[in-house]
């Protein structure tokens, strides 16, 4: 009898004894599994972020790509053009900014905004430029289809005299009746020749010639594509200062000191 009671006794021994070391391999399994789901969670959110901001990079060059273009058709013409689209492009190219300043990080943010900052500013004035010289072109190009008023107005302008000749309120007013400006062109044109008539008109300070612009501003948007493609290769969860060891390159600064013509 007293056999079997400690037989008895050493079985419940051994099995209290089990329980202990059962439930901490569970709750090691359920550490574990629960890290794993912390890991795949924040790989997830990682992956998340960084395809919006490869989205947002994207729109932002995209749209850089089409004010450089537009820039580049509006500066040579010699026809007046339509500026209402490059007013729209304008806007875009802030609402795209607005996005990658939005989704980061600030290396990106800040490179995106000397970029934007450049290139608006190429394409303001290019539009501008476009704006002052559209009563000339138009006027150009009825006096070379034979239109009589535009062309008494075109010698006027261009005659030897030019510089010192007043022209009568009546021929511009018959420029106007005859279709050749519109009111506000008239007015436009007709400054800039009394300017000239008082010796306003200078040739202003020197500018930065297009094609040197337009390379510079090529540059710096290869910069930012430079940034965003060293960002979004780091491998995800790496921390910012393994991140700069691992890539030779020096951070780029902003190019918001970029020339203008203007």
């Amino acid at each position: 009898m007293q056999i079997e009671a400690i037989s008895a006794l050493a079985a419940s021994s051994a099995a209290i004894l089990g329980v202990p070391a059962a439930l901490v391999v569970g709750f090691r399994q359920a550490r574990a599994a629960r890290e794993a789901a912390e890991h795949a969670a924040q790989a997830a959110s990682g992956q998340w972020r960084n395809n919006n901001r490869r989205d947002a990079a994207v729109a932002f060059i995209m749209a850089v790509e089409q004010a450089l273009e537009l820039a580049r058709e509006i500066r040579p013409a010699q026809t007046a053009l339509d500026l209402e689209p490059g007013k729209l492009l304008r806007r875009e190219l802030r609402k795209a900014l607005a996005v990658v300043q939005l989704e980061g990080p600030l290396s990106i943010a800040q490179q995106a905004e000397g970029v934007q900052k450049a290139v608006d500013k190429t394409l303001a004035t290019v539009m501008a430029e476009h704006r002052r010289i559209a009563p000339t072109l138009a006027l150009r190009a009825a006096a070379e289809q034979g239109n009589e008023t535009a062309l008494a107005l075109q010698r006027r302008l261009n005659g030897r005299n030019a510089s010192t000749t007043r022209i009568d309120r009546q021929l511009w007013r018959d420029v106007v009746q005859a279709g050749v400006l519109t009111p506000r062109q008239t007015s436009m044109l007709a400054r800039r020749h009394h300017a000239t008539l008082e010796g306003r008109l200078t040739g202003g300070r020197p500018r930065v010639p297009f094609g040197q612009l337009y390379q510079s501003h090529r540059e710096a948007l290869g910069k930012f594509i430079t940034v965003v493609r060293d960002h979004l290769d780091t491998p995800l969860g790496m921390p910012p200062r393994a991140r700069q060891r691992g890539h030779a390159r020096p951070q780029s600064r902003p190019d918001n000191a970029v020339q203008s013509f203007e």
